[in-house]
């Protein structure tokens, strides 16, 4: 069940009250920031105000109006308002996605719906989030664990074959067979032949890959599978904003979509860009530059990550504040800077979203 990570900034396995790599905020609701104090986990809103409390052993960012929440060694779900509207009675939990969760009872994963009824029974070693209708689901079978698709039912759609799958994205799901990875279409057909040693899901037409085994070089493909940016770099991250950031020799660059360098600089880090805006380390510090290579607020924190809502989260003395775009400080650095949290950001909102 491996995944590929390709930047120091995404981490795909996020906790045991976040299973997999999900995924979408639904503006209606209220933003409210997963934050932790004290060692616990509790939700701000855009003020810094605690709007329910820090009290959770594990936490999830909102989706769809729920987050998933752990106590006393389950995980249930919460509303905006702090309710516990799904009991903590499962052994691990995902975010929602379309409607539905992937969770765990009694060791087998299975999907519930917003009441926390289960729509699909818990049966699979491994259930990820529903993209696009389908998820990937992983089943016993005589030859051992194979992957299929579901559809929000619980039928296959793609019966149990493959050795490993991702989430659908631009209508392809990467699928690996034996130690190599491809492209499957909705109904199942190999539309990208699994010819590369590593490969990510499509995000702005084009897919990570690698090629020539562990040690290969990396480069992009399209949904026909031809090669738009020639493998060359020896690692990458996937495309956000039209961009993405390589890397030759140890040294990282920004490039478009055709591959060609936004800027003539080069960093020591990976970056991403949301809302115009990436974080990098000049020196020991991080400051945000802007699609030109101009650094927009200068680099005086200590860790930096990307803005989501028109804010980002910043490192000071070992604690977490948050700045607007214009790098003012509008949430004082007083909650412990959580990795794991951190993370849930990077990831909901750059490679599924």
């Amino acid at each position: 069940m491996k995944r590929l990570l390709c930047s120091a900034l995404a981490v795909l396995l996020l906790c045991s009250a976040c299973h997999h790599e999900e995924i979408k905020v639904e503006k209606s609701y209220p933003y409210l920031l997963l934050v932790r104090y004290s060692g616990k986990y509790g939700y701000c809103d855009r003020s810094g105000t605690m709007v329910i409390p820090p009290r959770y052993d594990n936490a999830s960012i909102f989706s769809e109006g729920l987050a998933a929440v752990r106590q006393d060694g389950k995980d249930g779900y919460i509303d905006v308002k702090g309710t516990m509207v799904i009991p903590p009675t499962f052994e691990a939990g995902s975010i929602f996605l379309e409607g539905k969760a992937a969770a765990k009872d009694n060791g087998k994963w299975g999907y519930i719906d917003r009441a926390g009824k289960w729509v699909v029974k818990p049966k699979y070693a491994d259930a990820i989030a529903f993209t696009e209708g389908l998820a990937p689901v992983a089943s016993e079978e005589r030859d051992g664990f194979k992957y299929g698709f579901i559809d929000g039912k619980g039928k296959f759609v793609v019966k149990p074959q493959f050795d490993n799958a991702a989430f659908f994205s631009e209508g392809l799901a990467m699928v690996t067979i034996g130690k190599k990875h491809g492209f499957i279409d909705k109904t199942g057909k190999l539309v990208i032949k699994a010819d590369f040693d590593e490969a990510r899901p499509f995000r702005d037409g084009l897919a990570m890959v690698k090629i020539n085994g562990k040690y290969g070089k990396i480069g992009y493909i399209d949904p026909k599978g031809a090669w738009i940016i020639p493998a060359q770099y020896g690692n990458a991250t996937d495309f956000h904003e039209g961009t993405a950031a390589v890397a030759k020799n140890y040294k990282w660059q920004i490039i478009d979509r055709t591959g060609k360098a936004l800027f003539d600089k080069e960093f020591v880090a990976p970056t991403i860009y949301t809302e115009g805006l990436a974080p990098v380390m000049v020196g020991k510090k991080a400051g945000y530059m802007d699609k030109n290579g101009k650094m927009v607020i200068k680099p005086q924190f200590d860790s930096a990550s990307i803005y989501v809502n028109g804010l980002a989260p910043v490192k000071v003395d070992d604690k977490c504040g948050y700045i607007d775009k214009k790098g003012n400080m509008v949430i004082k650095p007083l909650f412990e800077w959580n990795q794991r949290a951190i993370d849930q950001y990077v990831n909901y909102y750059t490679f599924v979203k």
